[in-house]
């Protein structure tokens, strides 16, 4: 460990707010972050995040003395970096909130969670006041008075915290209102040793972090670019033409994606672009289909890894380019330090190539749920909530949710299967396969396309796309057409919602 390291993790230990003050002690003048409005260099952002610590640590504590949890509505810019390691400083729980929340869930994270101060952009500003906390608001995004910005330029000190804080991060909610995932704000606790180790990471990168930061994909990285040291470019929204533009015109060394991003790039990408390939390309956060990972290197390089995890799990595999070639779909091996068993309906392991429930075990689990509760376990062994099977080479193939799975007269559905054949269509867009009730099979099939624009196909002619290829009973009986699928901000599918989605025609 060299000497700033050493002494910015005796001050603030080992989270983000040492690797942010180290690398301000050797590396002043780098620039830190690059978004929709400059750049800053790590010795302002540490100075600004030391002013603005102290800012919270006043703001958050209660009558009683204690500390409150600072929550953090932002999207990818400079004052969410600020923010999240201001908090750290500070001694307070960070609580990162998705900016899709609607203000009755945030009104309940607010209460369950002990937020005392939220930091917000201001296109969030209804959001917040309709949730109607008690908390301090303070904006994000602004120069006045009441902003980051403005408390930053006060130069404030702030001395090391009496504690270690936590992190909360809340989970996708896809299947309802999300819940809060605690753990420690530490580089090996976000993303894991072994991840450090398979991925070819390197000191001062250059990073391009499009997926969310408050989710913990894009957190992960965000961790990960700020502990080595790196520029981390990011902009608040994600637009795939610009995306493109900036890789024409710079050399990155990571690019973060979710693997919607992935497919909206390549829609955009003319096959004569002069576009400057990253070193690496990281995708989590949703599946990553073989079809896409294909696509994908074939046009940009074998430079696509591919990560499995979950919010409370964190990071169980990971696919390098060489498995993604030699096993279309997989989501790769476990990395050192994490378990990776595959269990029968008894609890029992499985014979490898039989199919059961993915369970993970490493350092990187979370701490529990904020309100007591948690996932399943056995022993050390955490569900991930999957059903996947290990090829012979140890591979692990996820075949989905065990919550999406349709069963349809006694026959095993699950939709990613569905939904990969008929994105291959070039009429089709996106699809996403649910399962309804059927008075005769207990569920049907029920397949919702987006189609491309400009472009059109019989429901007949989608269903016969499947039929060639996959059995009778994974076939659609229902092909609903839509205009867009509920999304979370990762592009995961809210499936629950799409029984209500609006629609054009119904066969």
């Amino acid at each position: 460990m060299n000497s700033a390291r050493w002494w910015a993790s005796v001050r603030w230990g080992l989270g983000t707010a040492a690797a942010v003050h180290a690398a301000a002690l050797r590396f002043g003048g780098r620039t830190a972050i690059v978004d929709d409005a400059g750049s800053v260099d790590y010795r302002t952002l540490d100075r600004a995040a030391n002013s603005v610590a102290a800012e919270f640590r006043s703001a958050a504590t209660g009558s009683d003395g204690n500390l409150g949890a600072i929550g953090i509505l932002s999207r990818n810019h400079r004052w969410f970096v600020t923010a999240l390691v201001a908090a750290e400083r500070a001694g307070c729980d960070t609580v990162l909130l998705s900016t899709a929340l609607p203000a009755s869930n945030l009104a309940e994270v607010c209460e369950r969670d002990g937020i005392a101060v939220i930091v917000a952009d201001r296109e969030f500003s209804d959001v917040v006041a309709q949730a109607s906390t008690d908390a301090t608001v303070i904006s994000a995004d602004s120069s006045g008075p009441n902003s980051l910005a403005h408390i930053a330029a006060k130069g404030l000190h702030c001395s090391p915290p009496k504690r270690r804080p936590r992190l909360v991060l809340l989970t996708s909610g896809t299947t309802g209102a999300p819940k809060s995932a605690m753990r420690a704000l530490t580089t090996t606790r976000i993303g894991g040793v072994g991840m450090l180790r398979r991925i070819p990471y390197r000191l001062g990168d250059r990073y391009f972090i499009a997926s969310p930061a408050f989710h913990a994909w894009g957190l992960s990285q965000l961790v990960v670019a700020l502990a080595t040291a790196s520029t981390v470019e990011m902009r608040r929204r994600f637009d795939a033409s610009d995306l493109l533009q900036l890789l024409r015109e710079h050399q990155f060394d990571v690019l973060v994606v979710v693997p919607l991003m992935l497919r909206r790039i390549l829609d955009v990408t003319a096959s004569d672009d002069a576009v400057r390939s990253p070193r690496m390309v990281l995708s989590s956060g949703n599946v990553l289909s073989g079809d896409l990972a294909g696509q994908w290197m074939d046009r940009f390089g074998d430079a696509l890894y591919n990560i499995y995890g979950s919010t409370e799990a964190a990071i169980g595999t990971i696919a390098d380019p060489a498995d993604l070639r030699a096993a279309p779909g997989t989501v790769g091996r476990s990395p050192d330090g994490v378990t990776l068993v595959i269990l029968d309906d008894e609890g029992m392991p499985a014979p490898k190539g039989s199919s059961g429930w993915v369970h993970l075990a490493s350092t990187g689990q979370f701490d529990g749920y904020t309100d007591g509760t948690d996932r399943e376990r056995t022993g050390t062994l955490m569900a991930t909530g999957d059903i996947g099977q290990l090829d012979a080479a140890g591979r692990l193939h996820v075949s989905g949710r065990a919550n999406d799975m349709i069963v349809t007269g006694g026959e095993n559905v699950f939709p990613s299967s569905v939904e990969e054949v008929l994105d291959r269509h070039p009429a089709v867009e996106i699809s996403a396969v649910v399962g309804t009730g059927d008075p005769e099979f207990g569920q049907r099939v029920a397949a919702f396309v987006v189609l491309r624009r400009g472009r059109s196909v019989d429901p007949d002619d989608l269903k016969g796309w499947v039929a060639a290829e996959l059995p009778s009973f994974m076939v659609p009986r229902e092909v609903r057409f839509v205009d867009a699928l509920p999304m979370t901000t990762t592009g995961k599918v809210v499936r629950h919602r799409l029984a209500v989605l609006g629609r054009r025609d119904r066969y």
